[in-house]
């Protein structure tokens, strides 16, 4: 009975060890999906990008001005997300590109028509990152 044991207790022991060196944790492995899925940290609205940061930031814009959205991404390295403008049935779409994990980017529309604007910030899978809106009087 004894031998039968150590059997075991060895058998035990490789099946560890080969879930350890080919990273077998479930818990890891959670945590991982965790740490790189893509969020938007921070969104802004104004008039113009300078040094890759928000100018003259605002939520009240004036009737044909060009309306620039910023925004912080984390965790999104090589993805791309899409950024929708929509007023009404008035919609337009532009796609960014990620390139790191902590990443500021931009989106710009012309605004032609008065009204409540909402800017929906979706992942590749369609997912909403973030929703944010402004006025055009």
């Amino acid at each position: 009975m004894e031998e039968q044991m150590k059997k075991q207790i060895f058998a035990l022991a490789v099946i560890l060890l080969v879930g350890i060196l080919f990273g077998a944790n479930p818990l890891t492995a959670q945590d991982d999906v965790k740490a790189a899925t893509i969020q938007i940290v921070d969104g802004k609205f104004g008039m113009s990008i300078q040094d890759r940061m928000i100018m003259d930031e605002n939520t009240v814009f004036p009737l044909n001005s060009t309306v620039f959205v910023w925004l912080k991404v984390t965790g999104g390295t090589s993805e791309t997300i899409t950024v929708k403008w929509v007023n009404g049935e008035l919609t337009h779409e532009t796609q960014l590109s990620i390139g790191g994990n902590s990443w500021r980017t931009w989106a710009n529309k012309k605004v032609w028509k008065t009204g409540d604007w909402t800017v929906t910030v979706t992942d590749a899978s369609g997912n909403v990152l973030k929703e944010l809106t402004f006025k055009v009087e």
